[in-house]
């Protein structure tokens, strides 16, 4: 597909998007399509980190507003642009920083979760807005611009089935009567994809002679206590005290989850300032029982509110620099 062909295609179809309106946790991929030749540094995140919020400054205030107030809660995240090219050959651009050629023959994507509910109307109405007001423009404003590089949006998907895994919607009502199901037996396993670089921004409360650190393996004391972290930050107000972050981090200190397996690699991608030491690749958990009867207090087992977290992280990402790609993690 030329150029020409591509700049005249509508900029989103919405229908799944409309569909999708009522649940509470969205995370979709924006396909883009470049202007023109250039070349951009492989990984990215900071870059789409500006790009996305400028464009929501522009298009949707209302939503650039959310953003900004909720700050200190992360209420959202963005991958780095992913390029058409095998994992492999990615991952080894990313940590030579060659800077790769983009081409508007080719189709690219961004992954964006959004993490609190009254959030997607906003962008909804905001992309609507954008392509009602550009269908008919003979020369196609660009939806975002990463550097130098001006992007054309061409597709939004938002699917729970999607090819690609990453997308998908639900509410935190759906997650809790899913794992609520499930009766777990001796162990449970509980395998985790992280799909770029991941770390976790360390140190000693009570020593900070040797100063913060990133750690460089997804040990279960750093993985599930921060996502009942942001459970809890998340959550509405009902359902907050259904993971109790105490609970889990007594289930994780005496050991009742464990790694049986694990497929990592280090890794190290290049910010607009520094470099950035992390990891890729799988992990396998198991949560070991028995079970605590459950009360009213806490209506979960300890270890249905691990699985709980599992399916969380799917959208809120995990450990540090999730709104600026990093740390994109799934069940697999």
């Amino acid at each position: 597909m030329d150029s020409a062909s591509t700049s005249s295609m509508p900029a989103a179809p919405l229908t799944t998007l409309e569909t999708a309106s009522p649940a509470k946790l969205y995370a979709f991929l924006l396909k883009l399509r470049p202007v023109a030749e250039g070349t951009l540094m492989p990984f990215n995140g900071e870059l789409v980190h500006g790009a996305w919020l400028d464009w929501l400054g522009t298009a949707a205030p209302d939503v650039a507003t959310w953003l900004h107030a909720g700050n200190k809660r992360r209420l959202f995240t963005c991958s780095s642009l992913q390029f058409p090219l095998p994992p492999e050959k990615m991952l080894e651009v990313e940590r030579r920083n060659v800077h790769w050629p983009l081409s508007p023959e080719k189709t690219y994507t961004i992954r964006i979760s959004l993490l609190l509910g009254e959030l997607f109307p906003l962008f909804h109405k905001a992309l609507t807005d954008f392509t009602r007001t550009n269908t008919t423009a003979r020369v196609k404003p660009p939806f975002m611009r990463l550097g130098k590089q001006s992007l054309l949006l061409e597709e939004v998907v938002l699917e729970n089935d999607d090819a690609t895994g990453w997308t998908g919607f639900t509410s935190f009502t759906d997650l809790v009567e899913a794992v609520r199901a499930r009766k777990p037996g001796k162990a449970v396993p509980m395998k985790l994809e992280f799909a770029s670089l991941t770390t976790f921004n360390r140190g000693n409360a009570k020593n900070r002679e040797y100063g913060n650190y990133s750690a460089l393996l997804p040990l279960p004391h750093y993985v599930f206590p921060y996502l009942a972290k942001r459970w809890n930050e998340l959550a509405p107000p009902e359902l907050v005290n259904l993971v109790q972050r105490e609970a889990i981090e007594q289930y994780v200190q005496e050991e009742g989850v464990v790694i049986d397996d694990y497929n990592l690699k280090p890794h190290t991608v290049k910010f607009t300032t520094h470099w950035q030491q992390g990891f890729i690749g799988t992990c396998k958990y198991i949560l070991r029982g028995p079970d605590d009867p459950v009360t009213e207090e806490a209506p979960l087992t300890v270890r249905q509110q691990m699985l709980l977290l599992g399916q969380l992280a799917f959208y809120c990402g995990v450990g540090y620099k999730t709104a600026m790609g990093m740390g994109r993690v799934r069940i697999v």
